[in-house]
């Protein structure tokens, strides 16, 4: 109907103006500047109008180092020393953000989730959609994972009690698990409050997303479990980067085969890294001085784009 509208004012311009033109008798120089003019304005309002829209879902998923564990082995997500499995990973995420350069566009979500990562899967959950969105390459992508606070809404698994405990705490991960060591396994409980803004995503080399004409696209945010096994923080090709368990079990200082976040920034961070390992503990997004600044560095950096897609981090 707008497009409709258009081409009649258009149209009814163009009959005043030949009018005016011809009884001026000056038609014959200037009638052919208007008819280009406005057949050119009438050309792009067609070009605009007839520009469709798509649709963008936003999911966020568990790799499957999460949902089954990391095993111990020789494989590029292997520990080489022992397994790792984990009983929760609660995270508070969202504040999803897209924008554009050319035209100037900019969209946001500004919904926070608390999500327990071992229900959400591999699969995914929706946590964002935007409609009537300009199709083509969106350069920016991003989100957070915040501190939570109340107005956060729960996904699927999430307890009422533990979203509480989420809220009061202003938690950013509650992540319990254990380090399978034959015979003498350790547990931990990880809960950490770390602000974490992920900004220009790109997936498969492509800064950000696309999105299709007259479509729905997909894009998503996908955490990592391995991330605090690495020997490294620097980010790149996940394939060159060790894991260990080791330095959780060095972590049980007292012997009795559970680890808190509390006992993690008493011990000192050379005393659980040794660079005889491998490990670089510089380049990440906060200094490492214990274990607990190693467990927030790391979790500062396990966010993804599309699976393996990365994003620059900035950690507060």
């Amino acid at each position: 109907q707008r497009r409709r509208l258009d081409l009649d004012i258009n149209a009814t311009v163009l009959q005043m103006l030949l009018g005016s033109q011809m009884r001026t008798g000056l038609h014959m120089r200037i009638v052919p500047l208007f008819v280009s003019t406005l057949l050119a304005v009438l050309a792009v309002s067609c070009a605009q109008d007839g520009q469709g829209s798509g649709a963008l879902r936003v999911l966020l998923s568990a790799e499957e180092t999460i949902s089954k564990g990391v095993s111990a082995g020789t494989g590029d997500e292997n520990t080489r020393d022992f397994a790792v499995t984990y009983s929760k990973f609660l995270v508070a995420i969202g504040r999803v953000q897209l924008a554009r350069v050319s035209p100037s566009a900019r969209l946001e979500s500004g919904t926070v989730y608390l999500a327990d990562m071992r229900q959400v899967g591999e699969a995914g959950l929706e946590i964002a959609s935007f409609d009537d969105v300009a199709p083509g390459q969106w350069s920016q992508f991003g989100y957070q994972t915040p501190r939570a606070q109340a107005g956060a809404q729960k996904l699927a698994g999430v307890t009422d009690a533990d979203a509480q405990e989420m809220i009061d705490k202003q938690l950013t991960y509650w992540i319990e698990g254990r380090v399978e060591r034959p015979e003498r396994p350790v547990s931990f409980v990880l809960k950490v409050a770390l602000s974490s803004t992920y900004s220009a995503c790109e997936s498969n080399g492509q800064p950000g997303i696309a999105v299709s004409e007259d479509g729905t696209s997909t894009a998503t945010i996908t955490l990592h479990g391995d991330h605090l096994w690495f020997n490294t923080l620097a980010r790149g090709d996940e394939a060159t980067i060790t894991r260990y368990a080791q330095w959780m079990v060095d972590a049980d200082t007292d012997g009795d085969g559970k680890v808190s976040a509390d006992d993690l920034a008493s011990v000192p961070a050379e005393k659980l890294f040794p660079s005889a390992k491998g490990y670089n503990l510089s380049g990440g997004p906060i200094a490492v001085s214990t274990g607990l600044d190693f467990v927030r560095a790391q979790l500062a950096t396990q966010g993804h784009l599309n699976g393996e897609g990365e994003c620059s981090t900035s950690a507060l």
